[in-house]
């Protein structure tokens, strides 16, 4: 159930389908439609003969054929998805250009093709990838598809480049024949020709019965044949099929929706809707009102002749009253309200009063007569409201204007006001005979000053009849002279009264104690041991109240702060010094307590796994635990600690604290020293000796190659020939697993000497037979010896010998024949053990 409201904003339906090319639906732009169901081939099914579709594979005909044609306004590419209502259904379709225009099919050559599709002489499952969605995409490499479902077939084709201001026709077939429509969605940067709906309205707001004029400003370049306005319900005139301008009256108020829907020579059509605001305004509605005050007052004689016009009648009212008719009567004084609606739902509100004379009002002065029938008695009315002047009608004795009847006894006496409208107002007025009253000027009741107290008094003041006066107390004294009675408590008292002329008075008094005095004490305890930061308070209630506060602390306000534990008592005092006393006690909790409980020392030095367990009591648990005093924590052991000294505070739940101390120790700090750093010669080695702190450890050194022990173990010295500068690294570990390390660089001097003699004498008698390299331990290898005469023929050469050996280096010979004594060039590539590789060269003296 409800209202609901349907906005459709700017719609144009495309027409339904024609199977034929030359009657083909002229699109204008590329919004998405629907086709819901479509039969038949049109009037000439052999529109796609001759094309070059029939290069396909199969003859292509018309199926359940619909044609739709456009033209191209801004050049760009083309994409579409035709996808079939029924899922299943075969959809095929031809793009063409028509170069002679879009009214003009002859001539029209094709695009794309897309036969794909049902494959009767296969499975389904083969062929189902050609049926459903199909068209243009920008992803699609080929331009057509032949009949059946062939491989690499996935029922799109390549997008087309449209080309501003060429004409295209789209045909689209259904060879499923089911009858069943397809849904047509575009794409692409391309766009269509269509033509631009515009139009004018001013004014834009007006009021009810005014008019506003549209103007059409519709744009495009071709030709615009046809005009609809639609300009909504309450216009005159309510539709238009010209181009105008129209000048239109609005007989209802709202917001009103105006339609302009052009259509061009192409059959093209757009919407365009403006929204204008119809108002009821100020000066919509006239009205008047005649209106029947009252006579007199509280009269319900009123009356309010209402008249109202728009121009748009029936009109419709609602009056404050709950009447419902234009005019309305029976009505008391006071404001009226009028909601009034004509017959086009315009409103207006209005306010009219009914007036009349103020309510009658009434004063009475009454003097009674004496006592025992006495006729000085008097009675005075003054009156206000209604319409002055009054008259008079006493005892029926005919109006007048005297306001006073005298020299009366004690009876009932009638009289009718009535005022200059003639409205007349009964009364009946009793006449008593004189009887004593008090003097309302004086309080004749004092009561107890305190609750309980005797100190209450009465002492009457007679304001009328003839003294002396006598006053029975009713107390068994009979009647005395004393007009006060003292010493009373609350209760309930009687006294009668007469005066000389025996005219009485009779009197009672209620004496009420005032309200006892009430303490009610509150305290907010210390919040922890040794502080003093309690509080009390006291709530009083009952006597004359403007209460005095006396603390045992000397506090003098309601509430005290800033106690320590211990007894405060209060005295409070009222107005009348009525007195109430309390005392209240301010307590502490226990004070908070952390003890030590375990302590586990750091095995090594510089370690960090010591702890702490602690272990609260007193105040209120739970407790959190903290060392620096701002982390807390609920676990009463600190772990990973580094020796030192240390403070532990606590805290419980209400915040206080309390603190204790702790101290971490570690073992002696364990030391190595693996000596200074050290210069060797490359190829020779060196010792180091490592000492310890603590003569129970155990040695490791890296890196160990180029390294080794002296001695057994401990490994303390060590012997080290690097080839290159090294940094050794020792650690030792004692009993308790605890380390210390050191370094030492031993730096390698790379001077690399070689000797290489400039002579030899390979006479065979063991001295200087050979020519070889001469090294020390430096030196690797001899890679390789060359050995040249003067003409640089080679005479000797050796490989990978050790150095300073004379047997594997030259013996003065060449092919086995012993040479001449000569000078002769060497030339010498010497390893060394560093990897390094030097080269040598010079000249040498072979002497025999």
């Amino acid at each position: 159930n409800g209202s609901f409201r349907l906005c459709v904003n700017n719609y144009n339906q495309v027409p339904e389908p024609s199977g034929d090319c030359p009657t083909g639906v002229i699109l204008c732009d590329k919004s998405p439609f629907t086709v819901q169901y479509v039969v038949g081939q049109g009037s000439n099914p052999n529109e796609i003969d001759g094309t070059g579709c029939d290069n396909t594979t199969c003859k292509f005909t018309e199926s359940s054929s619909s044609w739709y044609k456009w033209t191209c306004d801004q050049s760009g590419s083309l994409t579409f998805t035709l996808t079939p209502l029924n899922p299943n259904d075969d959809i095929d379709f031809v793009l063409y250009e028509l170069p002679n225009g879009i009214n003009n099919c002859s001539g029209k050559f094709d695009l794309r093709c897309m036969a794909s599709g049902e494959n009767i002489n296969a499975p389904f499952s083969e062929w189902q990838i050609c049926t459903g969605a199909t068209g243009l995409s920008l992803t699609d490499p080929d331009v057509n598809e032949t009949c059946g479902c062939q491989a690499g077939n996935n029922n799109f084709l390549k997008a087309v480049d449209m080309v501003q201001g060429k004409s295209y026709a789209l045909v689209i077939n259904n060879y499923s024949n089911s009858g069943a429509g397809f849904t047509v969605s575009f794409g692409g940067s391309g766009t269509f020709l269509g033509p631009t709906a515009d139009f004018s309205a001013a004014p834009t707001t007006i009021c009810v019965g005014e008019s506003i004029t549209f103007t059409d400003q519709s744009s495009f370049v071709g030709q615009i044949v046809g005009w609809e306005w639609n300009f909504g319900p309450g216009s005159t005139p309510r539709t238009a099929t010209t181009r105008g301008p129209h000048t239109v009256r609005f007989d209802q108020p709202g917001r009103k929706s105006v339609v302009l829907t052009v259509e061009t020579d192409g059959g093209c059509l757009v919407t365009d809707i403006l929204t204008i605001e119809v108002e009821c305004c100020e000066d919509h509605f006239t009205a008047s009102a005649d209106i029947s005050t009252l006579n007199c007052p509280d009269d319900q004689t009123g009356a309010i002749d209402f008249s109202v016009d728009s121009g748009y009648s029936p009109y419709f009212f609602n009056w404050s009253s709950g009447q419902t008719t234009e005019d309305i009567s029976g009505l008391g004084a006071g404001m009226y309200t009028v909601a009034v609606r004509d017959n086009v739902g315009c409103t207006d509100t209005l306010t009219y009063e009914v007036t009349g004379p103020p309510p009658f009002s009434f004063d009475t002065l009454i003097v009674m007569p004496t006592c025992n029938g006495g006729t000085d008695g008097r009675v005075e009315l003054v009156v206000t409201g209604g319409t002055p002047p009054y008259q008079f009608n006493w005892q029926n004795a005919g109006f007048g204007p005297d306001n006073f009847l005298d020299n009366i006894s004690q009876g009932n006496y009638a009289v009718v006001i009535r005022d200059a409208n003639g409205c007349e107002i009964p009364m009946d007025l009793a006449v008593r005979e004189l009887e004593l009253v008090l003097d309302p000027t004086v309080e004749a009741v004092t009561p107890p000053t305190c609750f309980g107290f005797s100190n209450g008094f009465i002492n009457l003041d007679i304001a009328n009849g003839l003294g002396p006066f006598q006053y029975d107390w009713n107390d068994g004294a009979g009647y005395v002279d004393e007009s006060s009675l003292t010493g009373l408590t609350s209760g309930f008292y009687t006294v009668d009264v007469l005066d000389a002329n025996l005219c009485k008075g009779h009197f009672e008094f209620q004496i009420e104690d005032y309200p006892q005095l009430t303490l009610a004490l509150d305290q907010m305890n210390v919040s922890c041991n040794g502080l003093s930061d309690g509080s009390a308070s006291a709530a009083v209630g009952g006597g004359v109240g403007s209460y005095a506060y006396q603390w045992s602390n000397s506090g003098a306000t309601p509430e005290i702060d800033n106690l320590s534990a211990g007894n405060y008592a209060i005295t409070v005092l009222d107005g009348n010094n009525c007195e109430i006393t309390g005392s209240v006690e301010i307590t502490q909790p226990e004070p908070v307590l952390v003890d030590v409980i375990d302590i586990i020392d750091n095995i090594c030095f510089g370690a960090s796994d010591g702890a702490i367990t602690v272990e609260g009591s007193g105040g209120t648990s739970p407790y959190e635990f903290s060392l620096d005093g701002e982390s807390f924590q609920s676990s009463p052991v600190f772990g990973n600690l580094p020796a030192g000294d240390y403070t532990i505070t606590i805290r419980d739940l209400e915040g206080c604290e309390g603190t204790t101390q702790a101290a971490v120790d570690q073992p002696v700090e364990l030391l190595v020293d693996a000596g200074p750093d050290q210069f060797i010669q490359l190829g020779y080695e060196t010792t180091v000796h490592a000492v310890a702190s603590n003569p129970l450890v155990s040695y490791a050194w890296s890196p160990q190659d180029s390294l080794r022990c002296i001695g057994a173990d401990p490994c303390s010295n060590v012997l080290v020939n690097p080839v290159n500068t090294t940094t050794y690294q020792v650690t030792i570990v004692d009993e308790t697993g605890c380390e210390a390390t050191d370094e030492v660089t031993i730096h390698v001097i790379k001077d690399r000497p070689v000797y290489i003699p400039n002579g030899f004498t390979p006479d065979g008698d063991g001295i200087n037979d050979g020519f070889t390299v001469f090294g020390g331990p430096a030196v690797d290898r001899i890679q390789e010896l060359k050995i040249f005469d003067r003409w640089g023929e080679l005479v000797f050469d050796t490989k990978n010998i050790p150095p300073s050996n004379e047997g594997l280096g030259w013996d003065g010979t060449f092919n086995g024949k012993t040479v001449n004594p000569g000078v002769f060039v060497y030339l010498a590539e010497v390893r060394f053990i560093d990897g390094e590789v030097e080269t040598y060269s010079g000249d040498v003296t072979l002497v025999r």
